[in-house]
């Protein structure tokens, strides 16, 4: 890095006053584990019920057609099963579906289905569920149904335990997108139509699903308030079957307030805590006994998202310049230590990923040159910009005085916003409301780098929350789409590589750094695999929600 000195100076000043004023950086230097004997086992309380509370933001859609953030994918993992699953490390392995093959031409997958999987009201999960649960998915086309929109026709049961899905046009990655593919219970859906616009379906069940489930997974639901709570039980007859010691109940609560996380945590009245608490507020987590923080990387990065079409962000040489104003190292050393840049648009978590790419470098010298450039080398001055942080997110504003500090060293004058997420989404409706810059947290929907690019960066997602640079490019669509209708997986990997090139020299986004998921959880009574991969240095399943999978953990004796 580098003539960063003043720079850095600047930045620690007012990340010291932030601290001060309790939403500052953390001064740890480092990861934010329980340090010495404090990860140690402590004596489970006699007649401790075994409840996971899991705090989150609300309002929760659990409905596999509608659900599709973090906890919702979290939630969607627990009460309902998928065709597929994947194990800790990502590798996609048969759940629902035990076997399949696809026809020669790429265009008809079959699926032979388990006989022995019961919904959680004691019937039997079939073939005709599957085919159903596709269809509803393509039908409704909310949720995660943008996976299989564009390449699937239909899903026909050809008999009780054989499923066949038409496709329009080749899709490689088809089996890995269908861990995604909940699996919901027809005739339970079926006997709670409401009035809705699917014709013979009515609403086809969306709004019974909003506070109940249909599914089969590892635990059923008893209870949903859609503004603050959620409960599930542990369903017995799960397929899978169980440990002995593990989790009797799933609660998410809707508890934001980082003093009231923390008094909770310290009296054991949460297990977990969600992925958006401050590096300091992990600190002190860390600091009480029995608490540990790992950092699970699950396939997201922090982003700075940039407007292509809005001035004077569309301009490559301009965007260019933000990028070289950028301060990673403070990043990654002082804002989120422990953590490692990122190396272009796609996580290392994710295969197809390539790690040699260029990656851009604070350098206030380098971005001047980008400046002299672009077409407003000589009126860039009188531009204001905007960046936008989430206000739930108060690490995100300390990237904003990170650039901002950088900005004003070249003459550009950045604007810092506050603004909730739900607002941002909105924005994100339109280039005029887009900012200038947002900072998002990006992960994808399965375990190739084809979901990172075609979510992200081609044109069918702009107007939505997934795409605030409005890229618009038909170059990078044509590859896209080619990449993913290539069935040669080797193939496959390759295009991916060569898109993540081209973006870069595009630079519609800062790509910041490998975001981990730092969730303060209670080591010293709950077991937890994924926490327990990540504290190894091992890799954990990179998708959305996956590590929050609560069949697996168990309460220490």
């Amino acid at each position: 890095m580098k003539k960063k000195g003043l720079m850095a100076t600047v930045l620690l000043l007012c990340l010291a006053m932030l601290a001060l004023a309790g939403c500052g950086g953390s001064d740890s230097g480092g990861a934010t584990t329980t340090p010495g004997s404090s990860n140690a086992p402590a004596q489970t309380p006699e007649g401790r019920d075994r409840i996971v509370r899991i705090c989150a933001s609300f309002p929760l859609q659990t409905d596999p057609a509608i659900g599709s953030n973090s906890i919702e994918s979290a939630v969607q993992f627990n009460l309902y099963d998928a065709l597929v699953f994947t194990g800790i490390d990502g590798t996609v392995i048969p759940h629902v579906a035990t076997e399949w093959e696809m026809s020669e031409d790429g265009l008809t997958y079959t699926f032979k289905i388990r006989n022995d999987i019961k919904f959680h009201d004691g019937s039997l999960l079939d073939a005709h569920d599957v085919a159903f649960s596709m269809n509803r998915l393509l039908a409704i086309g909310q949720g995660f149904s943008y996976l299989w929109t564009p390449y699937v026709s239909e899903a026909v049961a050809t008999d009780d335990y054989t499923v066949e899905m038409h496709l329009k046009q080749t899709f490689g990655p088809f089996v890995s997108t269908l861990v995604r593919m909940a699996v919901v219970n027809e005739e339970l859906v079926m006997a709670n139509l409401g009035e809705g616009s699917y014709g013979e379906f009515g609403d086809y069940g969306t709004n019974y699903l909003l506070t109940h489930d249909a599914g089969s997974g590892p635990y059923m639901m008893t209870e949903m308030n859609t503004n603050e709570s959620m409960t599930a039980v542990k369903f017995d007859d799960y397929w899978l079957g169980w440990s002995g010691n593990n989790p009797e109940t799933l609660k998410v609560l809707a508890v934001n307030d980082t003093a009231t996380i923390r008094t909770m945590m310290a009296n054991q009245e949460l297990e977990i805590t969600d992925e958006w608490q401050a590096e300091e507020s992990l600190l002190a987590l860390s600091n009480i006994e029995g608490i540990t923080v790992p950092r699970i990387y699950s396939g997201a990065l922090v982003d700075l998202e940039m407007n292509t079409k809005k001035e004077p962000t569309d301009d490559v040489h301009y965007r260019k310049a933000l990028a070289y104003l950028f301060d990673y190292e403070t990043a990654i050393t002082q804002i989120y230590p422990g953590t490692k840049q990122a190396v272009g648009p796609v996580s290392a978590s994710y295969e197809g990923h390539d790690d040699i790419l260029y990656q851009y470098y604070f350098d206030i010298e380098k971005a001047k040159e980008e400046l002299a450039l672009s077409k407003y080398a000589d009126t860039y001055q009188d531009y204001e910009i905007d960046i936008v942080w989430m206000s739930a997110v108060p690490d995100e504003e300390k990237l904003s005085l990170l650039l901002q500090q950088a900005c004003a060293q070249v003459g550009i004058t950045l604007n810092i916003l506050k603004t909730p997420y739900t607002t941002a989404t909105a924005d994100a409706a339109n280039i005029a409301t887009t900012a200038h810059i947002t900072i998002m947290y990006p992960s994808d929907s399965y375990g190739e780098a084809g979901s990172v690019l075609n979510l992200r960066y081609h044109s069918a997602t702009t107007g939505t929350f997934q795409q605030f640079e409005w890229l618009q490019d038909p170059q990078i669509d044509a590859m896209i789409d080619a990449s993913l209708s290539e069935l040669d997986k080797e193939a496959r990997l390759e295009m991916y590589k060569e898109i993540q090139a081209r973006l870069v020299e595009l630079c519609p986004t800062i790509w910041v750094l490998e975001w981990a998921e730092s969730r303060a959880y209670q080591s010293g009574y709950l077991y937890w695999p994924e926490a327990e991969q990540a504290l190894a240095g091992g890799t954990n399943a990179p998708i959305m929600g996956r590590a929050v999978y609560l069949r697996t953990m168990e309460f220490l004796e």
